[in-house]
Protein backbone atom coordinates (compact mmCIF):
# COMPACT_ATOMS: atom_id res chain seq x y z
CA UNK A 1 0.00 0.00 0.00
CA UNK A 2 2.96 2.23 0.69
CA UNK A 3 4.98 1.40 -1.77
CA UNK A 4 1.42 2.43 -3.86
CA UNK A 5 0.66 5.42 -2.78
CA UNK A 6 4.21 6.67 -3.06
CA UNK A 7 4.11 5.38 -6.64
CA UNK A 8 1.25 7.26 -7.49
CA UNK A 9 2.67 10.42 -5.91
CA UNK A 10 5.42 10.21 -8.22
CA UNK A 11 3.11 10.01 -11.50
CA UNK A 12 1.07 12.96 -10.07
CA UNK A 13 4.49 15.24 -10.32
CA UNK A 14 5.07 14.14 -13.65
CA UNK A 15 1.39 14.35 -14.83
CA UNK A 16 1.67 18.05 -13.02
CA UNK A 17 4.62 19.61 -14.77
CA UNK A 18 3.25 18.43 -18.00
CA UNK A 19 0.10 19.74 -17.61
CA UNK A 20 2.08 23.13 -16.13
CA UNK A 21 4.32 23.00 -19.01
CA UNK A 22 1.80 22.31 -21.62
CA UNK A 23 0.24 25.91 -20.28
CA UNK A 24 3.29 28.14 -20.73
CA UNK A 25 2.80 30.23 -23.57
CA UNK A 26 4.79 32.89 -25.32
CA UNK A 27 3.13 36.39 -25.68
CA UNK A 28 1.48 37.08 -28.89
CA UNK A 29 1.44 41.27 -28.98
CA UNK A 30 5.61 42.02 -27.67
CA UNK A 31 5.85 45.96 -26.91
CA UNK A 32 8.50 48.65 -27.26
CA UNK A 33 7.16 50.87 -24.43
CA UNK A 34 9.17 49.17 -21.37
CA UNK A 35 12.10 50.50 -19.99
CA UNK A 36 14.54 48.36 -18.55
CA UNK A 37 17.96 48.18 -17.20
CA UNK A 38 20.26 45.07 -18.55
CA UNK A 39 23.02 44.49 -15.93
CA UNK A 40 25.78 42.30 -16.60
CA UNK A 41 28.52 41.65 -13.68
CA UNK A 42 31.73 40.47 -14.30
CA UNK A 43 35.04 38.86 -12.75
CA UNK A 44 38.15 38.11 -14.58
CA UNK A 45 35.79 37.14 -17.73
CA UNK A 46 38.12 38.91 -20.37
CA UNK A 47 38.70 34.98 -22.48
CA UNK A 48 34.44 34.93 -22.45
CA UNK A 49 32.84 38.11 -22.43
CA UNK A 50 33.45 39.21 -26.07
CA UNK A 51 30.66 37.20 -27.76
CA UNK A 52 27.95 38.66 -24.64
CA UNK A 53 29.31 42.35 -25.43
CA UNK A 54 28.93 41.93 -29.26
CA UNK A 55 25.41 40.44 -29.07
CA UNK A 56 24.11 43.11 -26.60
CA UNK A 57 25.38 45.47 -29.19
CA UNK A 58 22.22 44.44 -31.85
CA UNK A 59 19.31 44.39 -28.89
CA UNK A 60 16.53 45.34 -31.15
CA UNK A 61 14.51 48.18 -28.85
CA UNK A 62 14.37 51.80 -28.47
CA UNK A 63 17.75 52.94 -27.34
CA UNK A 64 15.54 55.72 -24.88
CA UNK A 65 13.99 52.97 -23.38
CA UNK A 66 16.29 50.88 -22.02
CA UNK A 67 20.31 51.07 -20.39
CA UNK A 68 23.04 48.37 -20.65
CA UNK A 69 24.95 48.54 -17.11
CA UNK A 70 28.40 46.97 -17.45
CA UNK A 71 29.69 46.01 -13.58
CA UNK A 72 33.12 44.59 -12.88
CA UNK A 73 33.90 42.82 -9.80
CA UNK A 74 36.90 43.59 -9.02
CA UNK A 75 38.95 41.91 -11.86
CA UNK A 76 42.66 41.34 -11.92
CA UNK A 77 43.00 40.67 -15.36
CA UNK A 78 42.07 43.24 -18.33
CA UNK A 79 38.29 42.53 -17.98
CA UNK A 80 37.35 46.11 -16.61
CA UNK A 81 39.07 47.87 -19.41
CA UNK A 82 37.07 45.81 -22.16
CA UNK A 83 34.05 46.68 -20.46
CA UNK A 84 35.15 50.23 -20.21
CA UNK A 85 35.84 50.59 -24.21
CA UNK A 86 32.38 48.95 -24.79
CA UNK A 87 30.74 50.90 -22.75
CA UNK A 88 32.25 54.32 -24.18
CA UNK A 89 30.96 53.74 -27.67
CA UNK A 90 27.30 53.42 -26.55
CA UNK A 91 25.20 56.62 -25.13
CA UNK A 92 23.06 54.29 -22.99
CA UNK A 93 25.58 52.18 -21.88
CA UNK A 94 27.29 52.68 -18.38
CA UNK A 95 30.32 51.31 -16.93
CA UNK A 96 31.04 50.63 -13.28
CA UNK A 97 33.38 49.59 -11.05
CA UNK A 98 32.51 47.16 -8.01
CA UNK A 99 35.13 47.62 -5.32
CA UNK A 100 34.37 44.95 -2.47
CA UNK A 101 34.44 45.40 1.38
CA UNK A 102 33.90 43.84 4.72
CA UNK A 103 30.30 44.37 4.13
CA UNK A 104 29.98 43.46 0.70
CA UNK A 105 27.77 40.13 -0.15
CA UNK A 106 29.12 36.80 -0.83
CA UNK A 107 29.95 35.95 -4.68
CA UNK A 108 28.51 38.20 -6.76
CA UNK A 109 25.99 39.44 -5.15
CA UNK A 110 27.39 42.71 -4.24
CA UNK A 111 28.11 43.66 -7.66
CA UNK A 112 24.66 42.81 -9.06
CA UNK A 113 23.08 44.62 -5.73
CA UNK A 114 25.50 47.66 -7.07
CA UNK A 115 24.07 47.98 -10.62
CA UNK A 116 20.58 47.52 -9.32
CA UNK A 117 21.38 50.39 -7.12
CA UNK A 118 22.96 52.53 -9.97
CA UNK A 119 20.19 51.45 -12.55
CA UNK A 120 17.38 54.06 -13.86
CA UNK A 121 14.37 51.57 -14.62
CA UNK A 122 12.30 49.37 -12.48
CA UNK A 123 13.23 45.90 -14.87
CA UNK A 124 15.83 44.23 -14.33
CA UNK A 125 17.23 42.05 -16.76
CA UNK A 126 20.21 39.61 -16.07
CA UNK A 127 22.47 37.49 -17.74
CA UNK A 128 26.64 35.76 -17.05
CA UNK A 129 29.73 36.53 -19.14
CA UNK A 130 29.69 33.34 -20.89
CA UNK A 131 26.02 33.46 -22.84
CA UNK A 132 25.03 35.71 -25.40
CA UNK A 133 21.58 36.65 -26.27
CA UNK A 134 19.21 36.98 -29.42
CA UNK A 135 18.47 40.90 -31.09
CA UNK A 136 15.15 40.41 -29.99
CA UNK A 137 15.90 38.80 -26.15
CA UNK A 138 14.69 42.35 -24.42
CA UNK A 139 11.64 43.06 -26.18
CA UNK A 140 10.24 39.64 -25.71
CA UNK A 141 11.25 39.43 -21.99
CA UNK A 142 9.62 42.59 -21.13
CA UNK A 143 6.62 41.69 -22.96
CA UNK A 144 5.82 39.04 -20.66
CA UNK A 145 5.73 41.76 -17.66
CA UNK A 146 1.81 42.49 -16.52
CA UNK A 147 1.05 44.91 -13.94
CA UNK A 148 0.85 41.99 -11.07
CA UNK A 149 4.12 40.24 -12.60
CA UNK A 150 7.82 40.22 -10.53
CA UNK A 151 9.55 37.95 -12.12
CA UNK A 152 10.49 36.41 -15.41
CA UNK A 153 12.58 33.51 -15.91
CA UNK A 154 13.53 32.23 -19.83
CA UNK A 155 15.11 29.27 -21.18
CA UNK A 156 19.03 29.32 -21.51
CA UNK A 157 20.07 25.94 -24.08
CA UNK A 158 23.95 24.87 -24.08
CA UNK A 159 25.41 25.44 -27.13
CA UNK A 160 25.89 22.00 -28.16
CA UNK A 161 29.09 20.05 -29.13
CA UNK A 162 29.07 16.50 -30.24
CA UNK A 163 30.63 14.47 -26.92
CA UNK A 164 28.11 12.55 -24.96
CA UNK A 165 28.99 15.13 -21.82
CA UNK A 166 27.42 17.91 -23.99
CA UNK A 167 24.60 15.84 -24.74
CA UNK A 168 23.99 15.24 -21.34
CA UNK A 169 24.10 18.95 -20.37
CA UNK A 170 21.45 19.51 -22.71
CA UNK A 171 19.44 17.07 -21.36
CA UNK A 172 19.68 18.67 -17.61
CA UNK A 173 19.31 21.83 -18.82
CA UNK A 174 15.92 20.91 -20.76
CA UNK A 175 14.93 19.04 -17.74
CA UNK A 176 15.65 22.26 -15.51
CA UNK A 177 13.53 24.38 -18.05
CA UNK A 178 10.83 22.13 -17.75
CA UNK A 179 10.54 22.24 -14.32
CA UNK A 180 10.91 26.05 -14.14
CA UNK A 181 8.24 26.51 -16.38
CA UNK A 182 5.87 24.28 -15.17
CA UNK A 183 6.11 25.44 -11.64
CA UNK A 184 5.98 29.62 -12.01
CA UNK A 185 2.90 28.27 -13.83
CA UNK A 186 1.80 27.10 -10.77
CA UNK A 187 3.56 30.22 -9.01
CA UNK A 188 5.36 28.40 -6.93
CA UNK A 189 8.91 28.30 -8.83
CA UNK A 190 11.55 25.38 -7.83
CA UNK A 191 14.12 26.85 -10.29
CA UNK A 192 15.72 30.42 -11.21
CA UNK A 193 18.65 30.50 -13.36
CA UNK A 194 20.72 34.31 -13.92
CA UNK A 195 21.62 33.30 -17.34
CA UNK A 196 18.32 34.56 -18.74
CA UNK A 197 16.20 36.50 -15.14
CA UNK A 198 14.29 39.38 -15.46
CA UNK A 199 12.84 40.94 -12.39
CA UNK A 200 11.07 43.98 -10.66
CA UNK A 201 13.90 46.08 -8.91
CA UNK A 202 10.73 47.48 -6.52
CA UNK A 203 9.92 44.24 -5.19
CA UNK A 204 13.91 43.55 -5.23
CA UNK A 205 13.78 46.23 -3.10
CA UNK A 206 10.53 46.22 -0.96
CA UNK A 207 12.60 42.93 0.41
CA UNK A 208 15.35 44.34 1.12
CA UNK A 209 17.35 42.95 -1.86
CA UNK A 210 19.87 40.54 -0.84
CA UNK A 211 20.49 41.53 2.66
CA UNK A 212 18.29 38.21 3.51
CA UNK A 213 20.07 36.15 1.88
CA UNK A 214 23.32 37.38 2.23
CA UNK A 215 24.65 34.23 4.26
CA UNK A 216 24.85 32.02 1.05
CA UNK A 217 27.29 31.98 -1.77
CA UNK A 218 25.44 30.80 -4.45
CA UNK A 219 21.48 30.61 -5.77
CA UNK A 220 21.05 34.84 -5.76
CA UNK A 221 18.34 34.18 -8.02
CA UNK A 222 16.54 31.19 -6.53
CA UNK A 223 16.28 33.06 -3.11
CA UNK A 224 14.82 36.23 -5.03
CA UNK A 225 12.24 33.61 -6.34
CA UNK A 226 11.13 32.55 -3.39
CA UNK A 227 11.23 35.76 -1.09
CA UNK A 228 8.46 36.97 -3.81
CA UNK A 229 6.52 33.74 -3.49
CA UNK A 230 6.24 33.61 0.30
CA UNK A 231 6.01 37.44 0.89
CA UNK A 232 4.38 38.91 -2.07
CA UNK A 233 1.34 38.35 -3.93
CA UNK A 234 3.21 39.33 -7.20
CA UNK A 235 3.24 36.52 -10.10
CA UNK A 236 5.72 34.71 -12.24
CA UNK A 237 6.10 33.98 -15.97
CA UNK A 238 8.07 31.66 -17.70
CA UNK A 239 9.24 32.71 -21.59
CA UNK A 240 9.41 29.95 -23.99
CA UNK A 241 9.73 32.46 -26.92
CA UNK A 242 12.65 31.03 -29.11
CA UNK A 243 13.38 34.82 -29.61
CA UNK A 244 13.97 35.21 -25.73
CA UNK A 245 16.83 32.27 -25.28
CA UNK A 246 20.29 32.87 -24.03
CA UNK A 247 22.74 30.76 -25.29
CA UNK A 248 25.40 29.71 -23.07
CA UNK A 249 28.76 27.84 -23.38
CA UNK A 250 29.49 24.07 -21.94
CA UNK A 251 31.51 22.88 -19.56
CA UNK A 252 34.44 21.11 -21.43
CA UNK A 253 35.50 18.95 -18.90
CA UNK A 254 34.14 16.11 -16.52
CA UNK A 255 35.25 17.20 -13.26
CA UNK A 256 34.25 21.07 -14.24
CA UNK A 257 31.10 20.08 -15.02
CA UNK A 258 30.64 18.27 -11.65
CA UNK A 259 31.85 20.91 -9.29
CA UNK A 260 29.52 23.13 -11.43
CA UNK A 261 26.67 20.73 -9.89
CA UNK A 262 27.54 20.72 -6.85
CA UNK A 263 27.87 24.60 -6.27
CA UNK A 264 24.80 24.82 -8.01
CA UNK A 265 23.49 22.67 -5.82
CA UNK A 266 24.80 23.80 -2.94
CA UNK A 267 21.64 25.53 -0.85
CA UNK A 268 20.13 22.53 -0.07
CA UNK A 269 19.66 22.92 3.18
CA UNK A 270 18.09 26.33 3.00
CA UNK A 271 15.72 25.17 0.30
CA UNK A 272 11.54 25.88 0.98
CA UNK A 273 9.37 23.23 2.31
CA UNK A 274 7.29 22.88 -1.56
CA UNK A 275 11.32 22.28 -3.06
CA UNK A 276 12.21 19.66 -0.51
CA UNK A 277 9.00 18.02 -0.73
CA UNK A 278 8.94 17.43 -4.05
CA UNK A 279 13.02 16.57 -3.99
CA UNK A 280 12.34 14.30 -0.94
CA UNK A 281 9.26 12.47 -3.05
CA UNK A 282 11.30 12.29 -6.27
CA UNK A 283 14.67 10.62 -3.83
CA UNK A 284 11.60 8.49 -2.08
CA UNK A 285 10.19 6.88 -4.97
CA UNK A 286 13.99 5.60 -6.56
CA UNK A 287 14.60 4.11 -2.84
CA UNK A 288 11.78 2.12 -3.66
CA UNK A 289 13.01 0.93 -6.87
CA UNK A 290 16.09 0.01 -5.14
CA UNK A 291 14.34 -1.49 -2.22
CA UNK A 292 12.39 -3.98 -5.03
CA UNK A 293 15.45 -5.00 -6.66
CA UNK A 294 16.93 -6.02 -3.44
CA UNK A 295 13.88 -7.87 -2.15
CA UNK A 296 13.74 -9.29 -4.96
CA UNK A 297 10.12 -8.53 -6.27
CA UNK A 298 10.78 -8.15 -9.84
CA UNK A 299 7.02 -8.21 -11.03
CA UNK A 300 6.11 -5.08 -9.07
CA UNK A 301 9.71 -3.43 -10.23
CA UNK A 302 8.58 -3.78 -13.43
CA UNK A 303 5.55 -2.41 -13.23
CA UNK A 304 7.11 0.83 -11.75
CA UNK A 305 9.47 0.97 -14.26
CA UNK A 306 7.44 1.08 -17.00
CA UNK A 307 5.18 3.68 -15.68
CA UNK A 308 8.22 5.91 -14.68
CA UNK A 309 9.40 5.34 -18.64
CA UNK A 310 6.30 6.61 -20.01
CA UNK A 311 6.16 9.44 -17.43
CA UNK A 312 9.09 10.92 -17.78
CA UNK A 313 9.50 10.72 -21.69
CA UNK A 314 6.25 12.16 -22.14
CA UNK A 315 7.74 15.18 -20.15
CA UNK A 316 11.11 15.38 -22.18
CA UNK A 317 9.13 14.93 -25.27
CA UNK A 318 7.27 17.63 -25.07
CA UNK A 319 10.53 19.95 -23.59
CA UNK A 320 12.53 18.65 -26.53
CA UNK A 321 9.83 19.95 -29.06
CA UNK A 322 9.38 23.27 -27.34
CA UNK A 323 13.27 23.96 -26.95
CA UNK A 324 14.15 22.76 -29.96
CA UNK A 325 16.40 20.35 -28.28
CA UNK A 326 15.61 17.09 -30.08
CA UNK A 327 19.00 15.75 -29.86
CA UNK A 328 18.23 14.69 -26.13
CA UNK A 329 16.01 11.84 -27.69
CA UNK A 330 17.58 9.47 -29.13
CA UNK A 331 19.77 9.06 -26.57
CA UNK A 332 16.99 9.23 -23.99
CA UNK A 333 17.43 5.73 -23.09
CA UNK A 334 20.72 6.20 -21.51
CA UNK A 335 20.00 9.57 -20.58
CA UNK A 336 17.43 7.76 -18.68
CA UNK A 337 19.30 5.64 -16.63
CA UNK A 338 22.50 7.71 -15.84
CA UNK A 339 20.75 11.38 -15.06
CA UNK A 340 18.98 10.39 -11.82
CA UNK A 341 22.72 8.88 -10.11
CA UNK A 342 24.35 12.27 -11.52
CA UNK A 343 20.95 14.18 -9.95
CA UNK A 344 20.89 12.73 -6.46
CA UNK A 345 24.57 12.81 -5.84
CA UNK A 346 24.74 16.60 -7.09
CA UNK A 347 22.01 17.32 -4.62
CA UNK A 348 23.46 15.65 -1.95
CA UNK A 349 26.82 16.09 -1.99
CA UNK A 350 26.62 19.53 -2.69
CA UNK A 351 24.48 20.48 0.17
CA UNK A 352 27.28 19.67 2.31
CA UNK A 353 29.56 22.82 0.10
CA UNK A 354 32.34 20.55 -0.84
CA UNK A 355 32.76 22.20 -4.13
CA UNK A 356 35.52 24.03 -5.37
CA UNK A 357 34.99 27.64 -6.84
CA UNK A 358 35.59 28.34 -10.65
Amino acid sequence: MVALIIAIGYYIIFLLLAYGFSRTRTVACPTTAQKASVIICARNEEQRILPLLTSLEKIEYPIENYEVLLVDDQSSDHTAGLLSSFAANHKNWVFLQHIKNNQSYKGKKGALDFGIQNSRYDIILTTDADCTIKPGWLQSMLSCFEKDTALVQGYSPVVARKDFLSIYQQFDTLAEGVTAAASMFFNHPTHANARNFAFRKAVYESLGGFSRISHVDTGDDFYLAQLIQKETLFQFCFNPDTEAFVYTEEVNSLKEYWHQQLRRNSKGFDLSREYLLLGGWLLLFHGLLLYMVISGQVRTFSFLMAGKLMAEFFVVLLGALRFHEKRVLFFFPILWVLYPLGYFSSQILGAFKIYRWK
